[in-house]
């Protein structure tokens, strides 16, 4: 499924205006990530995409298809939604929050069916804690939690899912855990993912395309590759960086090295 925002512009009330003529879009596999400094709108800037925010100017769409014109179950089962970890201790077991993610499938007074814990177990095995379902949410990590909320989007069957900072608040190793999974999910599935970071080497690492927000509006969209560079990274952040290209086991990759601010 491709997703694609055209000409899209969002401001809050009489606030100022964060992008305008804004458009992008992601094809099925890919990864799309969006950087940019503090306060331009990442996270305003997914819930415009899922229309949980609606645009001002402009639209998403899937498949052609504008969203505002779809009933919102037909949007949620077609999109997970991975909203940013806030620390919340939760007393439901991992395998009740994960069947949260059948709710688009299920009317008002229904029970998740054994096609549904089916189904959730799947997810559960894709990131890896099948083995953690009937524990507490209260009882596990942070990186643990990350998982549950990224197998709970799963189980909606999305084409698309969007995550805001799902690396954040996680040691090096559980970031790279995240990633590496995000990377598998969107090869292995085909379902597309797009993804707010902070961390232009995260990018580096996992994504197709980036979009960077700055402020005043600006805006720069392309593949990874034309979109990171040194110079770009100057622009949009105000910091002076070095790309350094480096190779593992025979991959080639990239760091970014900021240098001053």
């Amino acid at each position: 499924m491709k997703l694609e925002v055209k000409n899209g512009e969002f401001k809050y009330g009489m606030g100022r205006t964060l992008y305008k003529n804004l458009s992008f879009s992601v094809e099925a596999g890919e990864t799309l990530t969006i950087l940019g400094p503090n306060g331009v709108g990442k996270t305003t800037l997914l819930k415009c995409i899922t229309n949980i925010y609606q645009w001002k100017q402009g639209s998403t769409y899937l498949d052609g298809k504008p969203l505002h014109d779809m009933q919102a179950v037909q949007v949620w089962k077609n999109i997970g939604y991975v909203p940013q970890s806030n620390g919340v201790v939760f007393s439901y077991s991992v395998m009740d929050m994960v069947l949260m993610g059948r709710a688009p499938y299920l009317g008002i007074f229904s029970v998740p069916a054994e096609k549904d814990r089916v189904i959730a177990e799947k997810s559960l095995a894709i990131v890896g804690i099948e083995h953690l379902g009937d524990k507490s949410c209260s009882e596990i990590s942070g990186g643990e939690m990350q998982l549950v909320l990224i197998a709970r989007a799963l189980t909606s069957e999305p084409e698309i899912l969007i995550l805001d900072e799902p690396e954040s608040h996680l040691d090096f190793k559980n970031q790279l855990l995240i990633l590496d999974l995000l990377k598998k999910i969107a090869r292995d599935q085909e379902i597309s993912c797009i993804i707010n970071t902070h961390y232009p080497e995260h990018a580096l690492r996992i994504s197709d395309k980036t979009l960077i927000l700055g402020k005043n509006k600006k805006h720069i969209f392309g593949r990874t590759e034309e979109v990171i560079t040194e110079d770009n990274l100057r622009k949009f952040f105000d910091v002076d960086v070095r790309i350094i290209p480096f190779e593992n086991r025979g991959i080639p990759m990239k760091t970014v090295v900021a240098l001053s601010g």
